[in-house]
């Protein structure tokens, strides 16, 4: 009885690893195409606001 039971939560286990690792699989797929626009919108934005605060500075840069 000890031994099947074993066998069952090791079959769990087993599945729980593969529907965890399919989440984490699709959800990596999701998110980093939104990230990387993050960081490229968030470095517009400082380059603009860069170079306007140059341009009121009066700086040559």
């Amino acid at each position: 009885m000890r031994k099947r039971r074993a066998q069952s939560i090791l079959e769990y286990i087993i599945i729980l690893s593969a529907i965890t690792a399919a989440v984490i699989a699709a959800a990596s797929s999701l998110v980093t195409p939104a990230v990387t626009t993050m960081f490229n919108d968030s470095t517009d934005v400082i380059t603009n606001k860069t170079g306007v605060f140059r341009a009121n500075m009066g700086s040559s840069n």
